[in-house]
């Protein structure tokens, strides 16, 4: 009999040990599993955080380079960051834009350098000897319109209409072309800018005076290139331009460039 209970309490202990031995395993399973789960929720979402935070700070890096543009242009290239959407930039005018390695190409190279060709594009529209009226009626703004650009810099020919378009025309033009700029891209902003300046050509630096008042009175944003360039009434200014003074030489070229990149990359 007595040997019979020792062999019961020997079969009880053993099974009493087995079960502990499997409760601990499975809890043990359990929990490591609950981390691994833990581990593997955590882990992408931080990673998803910090390539957020990342790209946030470049994105206010990038803004900073436009803090001189209008408000308006700043906040639509903000979205259009935000969004991962290409900024679209158009800069519209005669053959004073240069063509290849004049001041628009340079400009163009500067700012897709700079802000990067995944943030914005920039397309140069160059349409030479050609007036304003032409520039309406011969479906160039049309063009330009199709590309539904976001940012335009625009050269109204005023030069090309030198006797030949009325200064009021001129202006009529001019807000043809933003009418049709915002029907093709309701948030678009248009900013003027004067062709070169030539040698003396008093009734050009009133059309150009002219320019600069109603940019004013219409609250347009105008850059003022003139500003940099010598004295028109000094034959300094020659040196800039070519020799039918139809467009700026390379010196003039570097000149307006050199203007308008402080403008458009702010250090």
């Amino acid at each position: 009999m007595r040997a019979f209970i020792v062999t019961l309490a020997g079969v009880i202990c053993v099974a009493f040990l087995a079960y502990g031995y499997f409760y601990w395993k499975d809890k043990t399973k359990v929990s490591l599993n609950s981390t691994v789960v833990k581990s593997a929720n955590i882990e992408p979402e931080t990673k998803k955080t910090n390539i957020k935070g990342e790209n946030e700070n470049v994105n206010l890096k990038v803004l900073e380079y436009a803090e001189n543009w209008p408000e308006e242009a700043q906040e639509s290239f903000r979205l259009a960051l935000e969004n991962d959407e290409k900024y679209k930039i158009a800069i519209v005018g005669s053959q004073a834009l240069g063509g290849k390695d004049g001041w628009a190409d340079m400009l163009k190279k500067e700012l897709e350098a700079t802000y990067g060709e995944n943030a914005l594009s920039v397309v140069l529209y160059q349409y030479d000897d050609v007036k304003s009226d032409q520039f309406i009626q011969n479906g160039q703004m049309e063009e330009i319109a199709d590309g539904e650009p976001d940012l335009v810099l625009f050269e109204p020919f005023t030069l090309n209409d030198n006797g030949k378009i009325a200064v009021k025309k001129n202006h009529e033009n001019i807000e043809t072309f933003m009418d049709a700029m915002e029907e093709a891209n309701s948030s678009a902003v248009v900013i003027l800018q004067p062709t070169h300046p030539v040698h003396k050509g008093p009734i050009y630096a009133g059309q150009v005076k002219s320019l600069k008042e109603f940019a004013n009175d219409q609250d347009i944003p105008y850059l003022d290139h003139w500003s940099k360039w010598p004295d028109r009434m000094n034959d300094e200014i020659k040196d800039y331009l070519l020799e039918d003074q139809s467009a700026s030489n390379e010196k003039g070229n570097e000149l307006w460039y050199e203007y308008l990149r402080e403008y458009f990359v702010a250090e």
